[in-house]
C-alpha cells in the first residue's frame, strides 16, 4: 500500500477515536435513569443533538473491526441489519431488497467523506452502479462542535441521493450503534452485503471513482 493510500485511513482512525471519546463524554455527562442503553434512545441527548442522533435497532451479531482489507475476517459472515430513521423520521433499513446492499458510513466533519460523496454522485450520474444495488448512508460520529454540523443539513448540501440513517448511541457504553455493529474504524467506511445477507467486502478511506468501482466489482464477484 502506498503512503498516499495509507494517509486517509490513518487520519480516519484518529478521527473516529476522537468522535467516540466525544460522544462518551456527552453520555457520561447527560446519563440518567431514563437511558436504556439498548436502542439509541435520544432521551438524554443535549438539545442540539436531538433529531441528529436517532434510535437504531441492530439485528444480528456485530462484525469484527476491519484490520486487513486484503484478508478481511468479516467476509462471509452474516452482516447485522440496522433498522433506524432518516432525519425526517421515516424508516430506513440496511436489509436487502432482493439484491446486494452497499452501506456507506459517513461523518459530517470528516474531510475524506466530504471528498468522497461527490465521487459517488459522479458514479451514479455515469450509471456505473449496478441497477439492483441498494445504497444506504449512515450518518455517524455526530459532534455539535465539529465542522458541517448539523448532519441533517450537511447531507442535503452535499446532494446525497440515497436513503440515510441517523446512527443511534448506546448510552451504556458510549458508542455509535450502527458503526460499532459494522466494525467501523475509519471514515468513509463501506460495506457490501450480498442478497443472502453475508458480507462480500469492506474498505475504508476515500477512493478515486475508478478505484471505488474496482473495489465494488471485486466484492460483488466474491
Amino acid at each position: 500500500m502506498t503512503t498516499r493510500n495509507k494517509t486517509p485511513l490513518v487520519v480516519g482512525i484518529v478521527l473516529v477515536v476522537v468522535a467516540i471519546v466525544a460522544i462518551a463524554a456527552v453520555v457520561a455527562s447527560r446519563g440518567g435513569d431514563d437511558d436504556d442503553g439498548t436502542n439509541g434512545t435520544t432521551s438524554s441527548l443535549p438539545e442540539e443533538l436531538i433529531g441528529e442522533i436517532r434510535p437504531v435497532t441492530v439485528e444480528g451479531s456485530a462484525l469484527p473491526p476491519l484490520e486487513n482489507p486484503n484478508n478481511d475476517a468479516a467476509v462471509g459472515l452474516a452482516a447485522p441489519v440496522l433498522v433506524g430513521e432518516s432525519f425526517d423520521g421515516s424508516v430506513v433499513t440496511t436489509a436487502s431488497e432482493g439484491g446486494p446492499v452497499m452501506v456507506v458510513f459517513l461523518a459530517h466533519w470528516c474531510p475524506h467523506c466530504n471528498d468522497e460523496i461527490p465521487r459517488l454522485l459522479e458514479l451514479e450520474d455515469a450509471g456505473r452502479f449496478p441497477d439492483d444495488l441498494k445504497i444506504v448512508g449512515v450518518s455517524t460520529g455526530v459532534s455539535a462542535n465539529r465542522p458541517n454540523f448539523p448532519p441533517s443539513e450537511w447531507i442535503v448540501e452535499k446532494g446525497w441521493l440515497w436513503p440515510v440513517m441517523a446512527d443511534g448511541v448506546d448510552f451504556t457504553n458510549g458508542f455509535f450503534m450502527g458503526a460499532e455493529a459494522f466494525g467501523v474504524n475509519a471514515f468513509p467506511f463501506i460495506t457490501v452485503v450480498g442478497a443472502d445477507g453475508n458480507v462480500l467486502g469492506r474498505w475504508a478511506g476515500e477512493s478515486e471513482p475508478d478505484d471505488f468501482i474496482a473495489k465494488l466489482e471485486a466484492a460483488l464477484a466474491a
